[in-house]
């Protein structure tokens, strides 16, 4: 149950990138796409690699370093172009964040008194912060599927980043890991409804033979786009 829990935010990312696909962005945003396809292969692949060896011991840390690495190094290519949406503003702000999230970075490496695999993971959500920042500052210089792609990223991996920091500071309990993770799967959730056009003609009730009958016994009329048959 627990990591059926935890794999509802993949369960939701792929069907947003599947949905990506369906509509062509998957040819069209390559770079983000290449990225959420890679982020969800480690998503998943550092889930399951506890199930293999101990979160704490060393073999844990180095596999998740491996994963690790060249997951954020394939985020370059989308991190550039929406570098390069921002406003004057906006790049302070990222800047700002940025050398946050630098000084957190090395604060915990030089933190004698943590873990190995509590620094990457402290190196992992100041990496996701950084990234979202950007993202979410690059939705407002979007349009149309552009907006929701970028602003539903950029929203995810901010509650990722902060979620996890503020979980592993406070610890507040189990219930506040499952918001967070419900918060996480509803950000791709609304990226698989609103990029692109959505499906109405599934939901197309005078296909389904019984719209007319229905409107003529309670003498209603509700246009559908379509002729009466």
């Amino acid at each position: 149950m627990r990591y059926g829990l935890h794999l509802l935010p993949n369960a939701f990312l792929l069907i947003a990138l599947l949905r990506m696909t369906l509509v062509g962005m998957a040819g069209q945003r390559c770079a983000m796409f290449f990225f959420l396809c890679v982020w969800l292969i480690f998503s998943v692949s550092a889930l399951f690699l506890g199930q293999v060896w101990p979160i704490e011991s060393r073999e844990y840390a180095v596999r998740f370093f491996i994963l690790l690495l060249p997951t954020w190094l394939c985020s370059a290519p989308a991190l550039w172009i929406a570098s390069r949406r921002l406003a004057f503003s906006h790049l302070a702000t990222a800047a700002a964040v940025l050398l946050m999230a630098m000084a957190a970075c090395r604060f915990a490496v030089l933190n004698a008194s943590m873990s190995p695999i509590a620094k990457l993971l402290a190196m992992n959500c100041w990496a996701a912060v950084v990234v979202g920042t950007n993202f979410l500052l690059a939705s407002a210089a979007a349009e149309g599927a552009d907006l929701y792609l970028w602003r539903c990223c950029g929203m995810f991996f901010l509650i990722f980043g902060f979620g996890y920091l503020a979980i592993g500071m406070v610890r507040p309990g189990e219930w506040a890991m499952r918001i967070f993770i419900l918060a996480g799967a509803a950000t791709w959730c609304a990226l698989a409804y609103f990029i692109g056009p959505r499906p109405e003609h599934l939901f197309n009730l005078d296909k389904l033979g019984v719209i007319w009958p229905l409107a003529k016994l309670f003498g209603i009329a509700i246009p559908l786009g379509g002729q009466r048959r």
